[in-house]
């Protein structure tokens, strides 16, 4: 080749590279020395272009080009041919592209050799206008393809559905076939046949004008004649058919003659048997019921009993028949609400359960609200007997749900409404008791309306009171009927009598076992007597396992159900009538509700009134000294006072309870305040209160609950006492403490970062106390309920810190028996605290 070849430009992605390593050289040539790095960069940038010129002209040292040596190819050694090794040839003919401008002249235009010169930089551009078209025509074909097999889908569902409606065409033709509707050619009698059907409507969309026109009229004329029918029911005119005589034709002959003979005769026998039935049909018609359920005759007038027994009338029940009286004598009007309400309340307490009590007590309710209550309560009566009080066992949740809708209504409505059925049930009690010996035991009215009575007290509408009453109503009458009486209210609300009121309960069950004792001895041998009695010692011992089929958890539900309904703060309000009040009623009066006490009466109920108040007086007398005394400590009102006079004049604790209980207080802590104010103010701590208040806080926890608030009140009031009455508050404390009464939890309103003097003192007495106790395992016990609780961490702390500074660096004062045991319970207190902190 005899031109020189141009100089490479780089690529650039060397050109990238080599920009790189220039910043990276400058870069660090200014961090090596920022004082001369300008001169430095400007050398580095000459030193990188010598050596960029060094190795051009190298390469052009080896691209020159060595001078053309003719090889002869015949001189090459074999083996060198063999090898692949032999030297290039620069023979000008070789490297053409065999292309001469005269010869291509000269050949043919087929034959002619094409070059093309190499684009420089420019990429081969692809054919995209070939690419496009090739795809649409791939699009065009799959369309085709998809429009094709549609077609014949398309086809193929209409040869179907032409072969289903084929089908459907045979099977219409063989029921009409069976149905007998191919025989006749008569148009309006299908017409007619669809008319009865009521199917009328279907021929809108496939008759004609004239047929629409037709089927008008059709419809024109017989309600036409439906009203002539119906005005001549009411006139009582019923139209017979006019025999009309037929002549016959002159052409006809003796056979045709005979036919028309047999078809009269044919037709008189139906009319005769259509008069037949006409006459029994005017028979049943001639009496009618009218919407009040009164008997009428054709001409609208009301028919007595008697007169329809005698035309062999239905039978009517006896019960239907006085409210048929009944509603004769009243006014049209009021019946007619009656039966409507009558009605309305039905309907919404066969639909009473569980899942719809609220709603269908305030359905009842609205109707409350709409009616006088004198027609609710005793359109209400009547439904619950009818549906609670049979002579079979009512399934006992039924009667649940619906005390629970008398509950509600007693609550929202007023305490009337109660009152009102609880009267209505213990006067039917009474009746029932006094028939006691004619009552068969299979006879379950009376046990059914003492369940109804005993879920009444259950959901709170009276008080005990009267249950004890009826319990010793029953008791007083042993009996197999009363036996189980007596076992069906032990079982149902025996363990809710023994919470509410243990005293009166014991009292009730000594009575019951009384009565048993002088028994007969053919009763004392009856099984259901022995169950009774193993019931009753059941409850007694709070032994629920031992009663069959006890389930209180649906009872329990309920009243938390009855809770939920109650809106806008209302409860329900417990009556406190007692049986005598109830059966007395028309002679005392109903004192329970406001305005309706009878004047004629006022004396009788005044007499009663003093008399029970003689009789609280002769119970509750106590002596001048007991009063002053009361006085003294500002026992200003009469429950402190009555409390303050118990506790001073009891035998022992248990009296002083039992007394105390008999009152029915509302306010725990009016108790708790009165027995700390009595065991701060003894000479000396009396361990007997320490005792009485241990007997309530084992009774019920709100009595707990007021103790602890009581004794928090007087050790925030601790600097208005003094020594000896912080001696008896640390000693009541401690008594309770280890008696498990209250908590040792109860000091953690003491500030320990602020000890006052006397709550110094106080600390220091009721720890002493505690650590020095007799009896080791309850403190111990004491100790480690405090330490389980993890919310109580800072008052431990407190707890630790006392004892370490203020009682084992002071144990000189005490003797050395009490150091020793003071040394060991303080350092195990201390680990269990910690141990239990970690």
């Amino acid at each position: 080749m005899t031109k020189t070849q141009a100089k490479k430009p780089l690529s650039r992605k060397e050109q990238r590279k080599l920009k790189q390593e220039t910043k990276k050289n400058n870069k660090r040539i200014y961090h090596a020395a920022k004082t001369d790095g300008a001169q430095r960069v400007a050398e580095a940038a000459t030193a990188a272009a010598a050596a960029a010129l060094a190795e051009t002209s190298k390469s052009k040292k080896k691209k020159k080009k060595t001078k053309s040596v003719q090889v002869n190819p015949e001189k090459i050694p074999r083996e060198e041919l063999l090898k692949g090794e032999v030297d290039a040839d620069d023979d000008e003919s070789i490297a053409s592209d065999f292309s001469d401008a005269e010869v291509d002249a000269r050949l043919p235009p087929g034959s002619k050799i094409k070059t093309f010169k190499p684009l420089a930089n420019n990429k081969p551009v692809k054919h995209a206008g070939i690419q496009r078209v090739d795809e649409m025509e791939a699009r065009k074909r799959e369309l085709r393809q998809q429009k094709e097999l549609l077609n014949k889908s398309r086809k193929q569902r209409m040869k179907q559905l032409r072969i289903e409606n084929e089908e459907e065409d045979k099977e219409i033709a063989k029921l009409e076939k069976k149905l007998k509707l191919n025989k006749t050619k008569d148009k309006n009698r299908m017409v007619r046949k669809m008319f009865n059907d009521g199917l009328d409507y279907l021929l809108d969309f496939v008759l004609d004008d004239d047929e629409e026109k037709q089927k008008w009229e059709e419809k024109q004329r017989r309600k036409k004649e439906l009203k002539e029918q119906q005005a001549k029911e009411e006139a009582g005119m019923w139209s017979e058919e006019e025999e009309e005589p037929m002549d016959m034709p002159e052409g006809e002959t003796e056979s045709d003659a005979e036919d028309v003979e047999e078809a009269i005769e044919q037709s008189e026998m139906e009319e005769e048997e259509d008069d037949s039935e006409n006459e029994e049909e005017t028979k049943q018609a001639k009496y009618k019921e009218d919407i009040y359920g009164r008997k009428r005759d054709a001409d609208g007038n009301i028919v007595n009993e008697e007169e329809v027994k005698e035309t062999g009338q239905k039978y009517i029940p006896p019960h239907q028949r006085a409210l048929l009286a009944a509603g004769a004598d009243a006014n049209a009007k009021q019946s007619e609400q009656l039966a409507r309400l009558q009605k309305q309340c039905k309907g919404l307490l066969n639909r009473l359960s569980e899942a719809n009590l609220h709603k269908i007590s305030s359905g009842i309710e609205t109707l409350y609200m709409k009616n006088s209550r004198y027609n609710m309560n005793e359109t209400l009566t009547k439904l619950l007997q009818e549906a609670l009080l049979g002579r079979t066992r009512s399934n006992e949740r039924m009667v649940q749900e619906h005390m629970v809708l008398l509950a509600y209504l007693h609550a929202h409505i007023g305490s009337e409404i109660g009152a009102h059925f609880l009267q209505t049930f213990v006067e039917q009690f009474d009746g029932f008791v006094k028939e006691m010996a004619t009552l068969e035991v299979e006879d379950k009215r009376l046990n059914n309306l003492i369940l109804l009575l005993c879920y009444m007290y259950m959901f709170k509408i009276y008080e005990q009171r009267l249950l004890l009453e009826l319990i010793a109503r029953l008791a007083a009458n042993l009996c197999e009927k009363s036996v189980e009486c007596l076992l069906l209210i032990f079982q149902t609300v025996g363990f809710r009598l023994r919470k509410d009121d243990p005293l009166a309960f014991k009292n009730m069950m000594q009575n019951v076992q009384t009565q048993i004792a002088a028994a007969p001895l053919e009763l004392k041998e009856n099984p259901r007597l022995r169950f009774m009695v193993d019931i009753l010692n059941a409850v007694k011992n709070n032994n629920m396992s031992k009663l069959p089929q006890y389930d209180p958890e649906l009872a329990e539900t309920l009243r938390k159900r009855l809770k939920g309904m109650l809106r806008n703060e209302r409860y329900v309000v417990t009556l406190n009538i007692t049986l005598e009040d109830l059966l007395r009623a028309d002679k005392l009066g109903k004192w329970w509700i406001v305005g309706s006490a009878w004047t004629g009466n006022l004396a009788e109920m005044g007499s009663a009134q003093n008399a029970e108040q003689n009789q609280q007086k002769g119970k509750q007398k106590y002596s001048e000294k007991l009063l002053e005394l009361a006085k003294k400590q500002h026992m200003n009102t009469e429950e402190r006072r009555n409390i303050f006079c118990i506790i001073m004049s009891a035998a022992d604790y248990v009296d002083a309870f039992e007394k105390i209980l008999h009152l029915s207080l509302k306010d725990q802590r009016t108790v708790a305040y009165v027995i700390i104010h009595c065991a701060l103010n003894e000479r000396r701590s009396n361990p007997y209160y320490a005792h009485l208040a241990l007997k309530f806080c084992q009774y019920n926890r709100k009595f707990q609950l007021a103790f602890q608030f009581a004794s928090w009140d007087r050790i925030n009031d601790i600097e208005t006492l003094s020594k000896a009455q912080i001696r008896n508050l640390a000693s009541f404390l401690q008594q309770l403490i280890l008696a498990t009464g209250l908590q040792l939890s109860v000091l953690k309103v003491v500030d320990f970062m602020q000890l006052h003097k006397l709550s110094f003192y106080f600390m220091r007495e009721i720890m002493l106390r505690l650590l020095l106790a007799s009896d080791e395992s309850q403190v111990y016990q004491a100790f480690e309920r405090i330490a389980k609780n993890s919310k109580l961490q800072q008052f431990k702390q407190s707890i630790r810190l006392f004892m370490q500074h203020f009682m084992l660096d002071k144990l000189e004062e005490h003797k050395e028996e009490d150091q020793i045991v003071l040394k060991q319970r303080i350092e195990y207190l201390d680990k269990m605290l910690a141990y239990v902190d970690l």
